[in-house]
């Protein structure tokens, strides 16, 4: 059931329905493998980073747009089932929803095909309202790139913190970082973004934009983060057996959220994130292992890094 609290964190972005299936083996061309497992969830980075959030006990709600087809119904309930305030989840009859097939091979490795859907995300006239009531943290994704310049702007003029999760590079995307806060980005993001294939390059780059903070996520490799100070640091990933990587940036960025929450140093906010993405790899699917407060914080006691 949604949480009744006032949300805290506010997501605007994107809210999909994953299709998951584990195979040994991606095929070649032309040829088929048979899929180990099946599994349908809710997917999207906002939507999961919300939910990671729920999970960690955060009161939370989503400005989405899904279509009244039955991927729109799932992804509601999916979310609503989560703890998610979905209020301002437009469902209009007559689009479709965002959806993802994601192949998982016996490694954790995955391919994703997805379509956005012809839903169409709009700024809600509630929007400042619920704003100015409660929320500290607005959360974006930036594929609806008018909407979130709108909202960001509006989180801007009641001081209210702002998150992005750059993937990849879209068209326009240079309006909205000037916007942003904290930006918390893919490896690809930032070399495109940059043209710089080095690291600190790159990082120094997007600390161009106005950031107060910055951290360009590798996989396995980890991440690359800059304070509000200029000092630089990384954060390597923890050691897990993973079954799927799907949804550990999501995850990640929920985990980042948490600590900006709880005023922790940037050290310490990524550190935690790690951990929730670490932890989240455990099982098939974007949602499925993403863990409790308990479940990181005994992680985290037991590391020696």
């Amino acid at each position: 059931m949604p949480d009744k609290r006032k949300p805290l964190v506010v997501g605007l972005g994107q809210c999909c329905l994953d299709i998951l299936g584990q195979t040994n083996s991606y095929p070649e061309l032309d040829q088929k493998a048979e899929l180990n497992s099946l599994l349908i969830q809710g997917g999207g980075p906002v939507a999961t980073a919300l939910v990671t959030l729920a999970r960690l006990g955060v009161p939370v709600a989503l400005v989405g747009a899904v279509g009244d087809d039955a991927f729109g119904r799932q992804i509601r309930q999916g979310l609503e089932d989560e703890g998610v305030d979905c209020r301002y989840l437009l469902q209009t009859p007559e689009v479709s929803s965002q959806v993802a097939f994601i192949s998982v091979d016996a490694e954790g490795h995955r391919n994703i095909f997805w379509h956005r859907g012809t839903a169409h995300l709009s700024v809600p006239e509630a929007f400042p309202t619920l704003l100015a009531n409660s929320v500290r943290i607005l959360h974006l994704d930036g594929l609806h790139l008018g909407p979130a310049i709108a909202a960001a702007k509006m989180a801007r003029s009641k001081n209210i913190v702002t998150l992005l999760d750059a993937g990849t590079l879209r068209p326009g995307i240079e309006k909205l970082l000037p916007l942003i806060d904290h930006l918390v980005v893919s490896e690809k993001f930032a070399r495109q973004a940059s043209n710089y294939d080095d690291p600190e390059a790159a990082l120094k780059h997007l600390s161009g934009y106005g950031a107060a903070t910055i951290t360009i996520t590798y996989g396995s490799s980890g991440s690359l983060s800059m304070d509000v100070g200029g000092q630089t640091f990384r954060q390597p990933a923890f050691r897990v057996n993973a079954v799927d990587t799907t949804g550990c940036g999501d995850v990640f960025h929920g985990g980042y959220i948490y600590g900006l929450l709880q005023n922790w140093p940037l050290q310490q906010t990524v550190r935690f994130a790690a951990a929730c993405a670490a932890l989240k790899t455990r099982a098939l699917g974007g949602r499925t292992a993403i863990p409790v407060l308990r479940e990181v914080e005994n992680f985290l006691r037991n590391q020696t890094d």
